[in-house]
């Protein structure tokens, strides 16, 4: 019987793989046979990332998200030089919190830039690649509970994956003719490199604790299930949504 979560030999772009769960999910999605090309700012860890997942020919690519023209040059090479992309998963993100009254409008901006403008760019020119290519893509954004919950000190990071979230709707509709998939995963709040500065307050740790039914913090093996569902011919019918995998999060 066919595996319908096969992605075996598919080349997968994860945007932001360097670190935290883009590079777990890296790891994870390479143990499953596909080939990963790591697109990242930080370069020293992009380069050393690529070394340590399994399997051979993995790539590393610097990639500035904000960057128009850094984005349209890695579709392009990958495209021309490396065999092109079946999959793309964009992990690259910032989180600021901090209070509304004390945060700053460079702050706010710099959240939306990067985690709702480079979303953009991405979707807009892998689509692109695709289109002209006759590819059946599939894009994949991290998204976050935060996108539906209203937390405290989340103006910015919230403001930024709520609009990534209607972002992926708009752009699943326009191109579902096009036999290409965008959709978006909504972790609860996961330990990582990315959160570690508030992970230091246990009185903020325990309350976030305390508002998720299953009674833990996610972990980047949690979202393996769902990047396969939307990645592999399992999910070819599911487009224009936000996937939660929280723990119960957004029930509270």
């Amino acid at each position: 019987m066919k595996n319908i979560f096969d992605i075996s030999g598919k080349h997968i772009l994860i945007a932001g793989g360097a670190r935290g769960i883009g590079f777990s999910l890296a790891t994870m999605l390479a143990e499953h046979g596909a080939r990963i090309f790591i697109a990242d700012v930080l370069v020293d860890l992009g380069s050393s990332a690529v070394k340590e997942i399994p399997g051979k020919n993995h790539l590393y690519f610097h990639l500035d998200v904000t960057n128009e023209n850094s984005v349209k040059n890695l579709i392009d090479d990958i495209e021309h030089l490396h065999g092109g992309i079946d999959i793309a998963l964009n992990c690259a993100g910032i989180a600021v919190f901090s209070p509304a009254f004390e945060m700053s409008y460079a702050d706010f901006s710099k959240t939306l830039e990067i985690n709702l403008n480079g979303a953009f760019l991405l979707s807009k020119y892998l689509a692109l690649y695709m289109t002209k290519n006759n590819v059946a893509g599939k894009i994949i954004h991290l998204a976050s509970v935060s996108s539906y919950v209203a937390n405290p000190n989340y103006a910015a990071y919230s403001s930024s994956k709520a609009g990534l979230s209607q972002l992926v709707k708009v752009l699943a509709r326009e191109w579902a003719d096009k036999n290409i998939t965008v959709n978006a995963i909504g972790p609860a709040i996961t330990p990582t490199l990315l959160t570690k500065e508030i992970f230091k307050d246990k009185n903020w740790e325990a309350k976030s604790l305390s508002q998720i039914p299953m009674g833990r913090f996610g972990t980047p093996e949690d979202l393996l299930g769902a990047v396969l569902l939307l990645a592999s011919p399992a999910g070819s019918y599911i487009t224009g949504q936000t996937l939660f995998v929280d723990g119960g999060r957004t029930l509270v």
